[in-house]
């Protein structure tokens, strides 16, 4: 039998172990909270501000280009105005109208006359636009129709010039344009349309070029009304543009003539080059414009 200074011994520790156990299970429940805070801040709110710390500004898309036309000799103008700073310049968008002439427009008769353009040339083509793009892919995005005239008599000497691939302005490819439209209007096809050529300087990687063959004359207003009064080649020249700027969605502000291509929104060259031709200029592509409607 237990003395009572015993009993009340016992007692005393028995308090003191059901503390312990109190003091034991506070101590579990903070530790559960602090590993489960510890758990939230990592998982929930450190990836979002790290994201945020961490986001980059996207990158400026950027498109180059340059070239001329079949009847270029002269030597490259600089021009410091249109002298890029950043080895991948924007171009400036422009605002344009979707198409509205005369709904769908059919495919005229095309000759699919092809020149060479095999590995060799979409290298120097690629090389070229590395240079006056910032970009390496030939692919061609249309968003204009460039108007040239070969200032030549004949469709043959035109196509030969084509095929040859000899240094224009010093440097290779050698130009081409997409079309040349005959003076009987037969529109004969050099290259395909999802391929670059060089034909306008500072345009070559968003436009399609055409060529008319027709003499060089006194005046360009000479020479496109020649080309005009030539009732087969100007139904031609008319349907095959109506149909490219339906099947690409080209406004009409975006027909623009060889002695524009300077002006155009549309205009990149990271060298500085600039077109120095005159031909298919402001008023006779106005006049031009008038009878596509």
């Amino acid at each position: 039998m237990l003395t009572p200074e015993e009993i009340k011994a016992r007692r005393a520790r028995e308090r003191a172990r059901r503390q312990r156990l109190r003091r034991q299970r506070i101590v579990a429940s903070l530790a559960t909270l602090a590993v489960a805070a510890l758990v939230l801040i990592v998982f929930v709110f450190l990836p979002g501000t790290h994201h945020r710390a961490g986001k980059k500004p996207k990158a400026a898309a950027s498109h180059t280009v340059a070239s001329t036309s079949p009847h270029a000799s002269s030597k490259p103008t600089p021009s410091p105005s249109r002298r890029s700073s950043s080895p991948t310049p924007s171009p400036l968008k422009p605002t344009t109208t979707t198409y509205t002439i005369g709904g769908p427009a059919p495919r005229p008769p095309i000759v699919n006359d092809y020149i060479a353009f095999g590995a060799k040339r979409r290298a120097e083509m690629a090389t070229y636009a590395l240079r006056h793009y910032g970009t390496s892919d030939i692919t061609l995005q249309p968003k204009l129709i460039v108007l040239h005239y070969t200032a030549s008599s004949n469709y043959a000497s035109v196509h030969a010039l084509f095929e040859q691939d000899v240094p224009n302005m010093g440097v290779l490819p050698g130009v081409v344009a997409h079309f040349v439209v005959d003076k009987d209007g037969t529109i004969y096809q050099q290259l395909p349309l999802d391929l670059m050529g060089r034909h306008a300087v500072g345009l070559n990687y968003c436009a399609i070029g055409i060529e008319n063959v027709q003499e060089g004359r006194a005046t360009d207003a000479e020479a496109v009304a020649q080309i005009m009064a030539r009732a087969p080649q100007q139904r031609a020249l008319i349907a095959l543009v109506r149909w490219l700027m339906y099947r690409y969605d080209i406004p009409l502000q975006n027909v623009i003539g060889h002695g524009m291509a300077n002006q155009s929104p549309y205009f990149k060259d990271l060298l500085g080059w600039t077109n120095d031709h005159t031909d298919w200029q402001r008023p006779e592509v106005m006049r031009f414009r008038a009878a596509l409607k």
